[in-house]
């Protein structure tokens, strides 16, 4: 494709672009993957720009800028930096260095989209005749602070700092308006002190004037003060947003079994409210103190005296606000827990609302409801209550600074102590309450502060867990599906008995294995660990010979296809759900994948075929059809591995012989681990894998453990007693067709 001659808006390969990110980052020592960056920023209806690609990089930790470059510059960039330039036919060249030796100078390029080709030598004349001058400059950047800082205070204040452009220029804007804050005060004393006592009527026509050209310049200023704390306050909304996002889907999957989703959900929301409350309430007091700069010298200038009866004022008012501080803490720790208490019920009850109603809970639920509201309103009620105590002891404080200068000046004046003039004195009461203004503003915003330091921590209360390892420089190994679990020990956090004890066994690549056991003997905690979800285990996971735990995790799953017993669908199209895991997959592989897992036949009997909106929850789909669309999305990236846990326990006859049908076709060719507990659906399996309280009692093929496996026999006979001997073996299973 050309080059578009007006900028760098290039639309390579996205293949090549993405072998080419990858290639310059190695350069760089950061370990990609272009099999990641493909899976998560791919597109099927566009292929990245030299933007595009600069975006992804800076997610991925590198710093990088389009640009057109000449000659000279580009021989003359530093070791530091990689450079990828675009040709105008498309393709993408990686510079590897430049060449001095010779009477020509040339730079050598490598072409990412092909591994194994040599680096070609260019001068200025070839290249000139295919490259215009689009490149891409990558840099390492250093480790994000986001990443490695826990979330606080400063971490929020360090979000606000990197728009330290927009804020400092809001900083000048307020020293501005300080200093016009100060007309009207001057207005005052010229007014009284000159004007009415030497009825000077040029004098007034001059402040006239002077009234007129500030109004102005105060209305544009205030104008772009708050227009750029609108525009900043946005930035750093959307920067705080797409951090704590990010953070939070590093967190490893017990942390979410852990906690209730209402309990995450409304954690997460009070980050909104401590971001409102730096770019507004704390900006406003800061931008106010910056004005003591200006008006406290104004205030001496005018009467020493008096000024420091204001500040004195001042340091009672602190002290107020210092004294209730700890109370009001204490009572917002209450508000919160209470507030944890109802969205929990809240969102429970949503999520179960079919529960509730087969169940008729709705009284139930309601008096629940109304127990968790009236526990949040008596916890609010003692917050405002005890709020509106320091607001009422500064009230008239406050007053004082105004009504307690204007007597005092007044007193001093009549009393002959100082000269000080009408003008000065109503002078220095106004910008005395201008002064005290932030001391103030303090005080009302104590309630706001507590809520603020409270919503930190229940931010960081799940920001800050551990995350997940995410083992960015693991090895990637092409996958053949060989799985090893070598004397592999597990429990869960919290459990007083291991999950699995001792547990051994081998899967060879293109095999179908059964996995089958009662209710908590560790079926499903080998297809988690298989995942990766859980790293604290002992003994050995091998996959294809390579160690689990050096394996990348991004490339262990994007290489395994998982289908759950409840596979939950997003809200989006039918094709959208399809192509999650493989966002640049062409029309033919969707409709592949839907037809692979016996989708298709449904799909297209709908109005809309592959554009049908799915609903919350899929409830405009069967169970067997949303059961067919996981299995879909699971096969869209052909993974080398599939695992089925209990994927069809849920299931009525007819939807599940659907599915198996259509499983013998998948196994073709790939590893399948298949957990269920009707044993019917494994007889055809090449081996099956008997677990009990953690441990593995025995594995064979179905015949086999007939003869020997107690365990296995007796739930045999318990499920297919109403079938003869010779009737249960004709059940369909999944290698018939592979196998034959």
């Amino acid at each position: 494709m050309e080059l578009n001659q007006g900028g760098t808006d290039v639309r390579p390969e996205s293949g090549a672009a993405f072998s080419a990110l990858v290639l310059a980052g190695r350069r760089l020592g950061i370990a990609l993957s272009a099999e990641q960056i493909r899976r998560e920023y791919g597109k099927a209806d566009a292929e990245p720009t030299l933007a595009d690609l600069a975006f992804i990089a800076g997610k991925e930790g590198l710093i990088a800028k389009p640009m057109r470059l000449g000659w000279k510059a580009l021989t003359g960039i530093q070791e530091n930096t990689s450079v990828l330039i675009a040709l105008r036919d498309g393709t993408i060249l990686s510079v590897e260095r430049f060449v001095k030796d010779g009477a020509t100078p040339t730079v050598l390029v490598r072409n990412p989209a092909d591994a194994n080709a040599q680096p070609i030598a260019l001068d200025q004349v070839r290249l000139a005749s295919a490259w215009d001058g689009a490149a891409l400059l990558i840099k390492r950047g250093k480790q994000a602070e986001e990443e490695t800082d826990t979330f606080g205070f400063l971490w929020m204040i360090r979000q606000v700092m990197h728009e330290g452009k927009i804020f400092r220029d809001i900083v000048v804007a307020a020293l501005a308006l300080s200093l016009l804050a100060l007309v009207p005060p001057v207005l005052y004393l010229v007014v009284i002190d000159r004007v009415l006592v030497h009825h000077r009527v040029s004098t007034l026509f001059v402040l006239a004037i002077a009234v007129a050209v500030v109004l102005v310049f105060d209305t544009l200023i205030g104008y772009l003060r708050r227009t750029m704390t609108a525009i900043a306050t946005a930035k750093v909304d959307a920067r705080v947003s797409l951090q704590i996002f990010e953070k939070m889907t590093r967190l490893p999957i017990d942390f979410f079994e852990r906690n209730s989703t209402g309990v995450i959900a409304h954690k997460l929301g009070e980050a909104r409210r401590v971001r409102t409350f730096i770019t507004g309430q704390l900006l406003g007091a800061v931008l106010d103190t910056t004005s003591l700069l200006i008006l406290i010298p104004a205030m001496f200038f005018l009467n020493a005296a008096l000024t420091m009866y204001v500040l004195t004022i001042a340091v009672l008012m602190a002290i107020v606000i210092m004294v209730y501080m700890g109370p009001i803490k204490r009572a917002y720790a209450a508000v919160i827990t209470s507030e944890h208490r109802k969205t929990a019920l809240l969102i429970e009850t949503v999520h179960g609302m079919r529960t509730v109603k087969s169940l008729a809970l709705e009284g139930r639920k309601r008096r629940e409801w109304d127990s968790r509201v009236a526990e949040s309103v008596a916890a609010q009620t003692d917050l405002l209550t005890l709020a509106n105590q320091p607001q009422t002891l500064l009230a008239p404080l406050e007053k004082l600074i105004y009504s307690g200068s204007l007597l005092m000046g007044a007193y001093l004046a009549v009393t002959e102590q100082q000269t000080i003039l009408s003008g000065t004195l109503v002078a220095f009461t106004m910008v005395a309450t201008r002064a005290t203004s932030p001391i103030v503003q303090l005080a009302h915003m104590m309630q706001q502060f507590e809520e603020a330091r409270g919503a930190i921590r229940e931010v960081a209360s799940v920001v800050n867990a551990a995350p997940e390892p995410r083992r960015e420089n693991g090895v990637r190994p092409e996958f053949h599906g060989r799985v090893q679990f070598d004397d592999v020990r597990f429990c869960y956090p919290g459990a007083s008995t291991p999950a699995l004890n001792g547990v051994s066994f081998t899967v060879d690549s293109g095999t179908v294995v059964g996995v089958m056991g009662r209710s908590g003997s560790g079926k499903t905690t080998v297809t988690r660990l298989l995942q990766g979800l859980h790293a604290q285990y002992e003994g050995l996971i091998k996959i294809d010979g390579v160690d689990l735990r050096e394996i990348d995790l991004y490339h262990l799953r994007s290489n395994m296809g998982v289908v759950l017993q409840d596979s939950f669908l997003f809200r989006g199209t039918i094709r959208e759900n399809i192509v999650v895991g493989k966002a640049d997959a062409t029309p033919e592989e969707m409709v592949r994948a839907a037809r692979m897992a016996g989708a298709e036949e449904f799909i297209e009997r709908l109005p809309r075929g592959y554009e049908t909106m799915i609903e919350e929850h899929a409830a405009n789909l069967s169970g067997g059809q949303k059961q067919r669309l996981a299995i879909a999305r699971a096969l869209i990236s052909d993974p080398p591995i599939l695992v089925f846990d209990e994927a069809t326990s849920a299931l009525d006859p007819e939807s599940e012989a659907i599915i198996n049908e259509n499983l013998r076709r998948i196994a073709i060719g790939r590893t399948v681990i298949v957990i269920s507990h009707r044993l019917a659906s494994l007889v055809d399996c090449d081996q099956i894998l008997v677990l009990d309280k953690g441990r593995l009692k025995d594995h064979g093929r179905h015949a086999e453990l007939l003869t020997r496996c107690d365990d296995y026999r007796h739930l045999w006979m318990q499920q297919n007693r109403h079938l003869s001997n010779g009737a249960s073996h004709d059940r369909p299973g999944f290698n018939a067709v592979a196998n034959g």
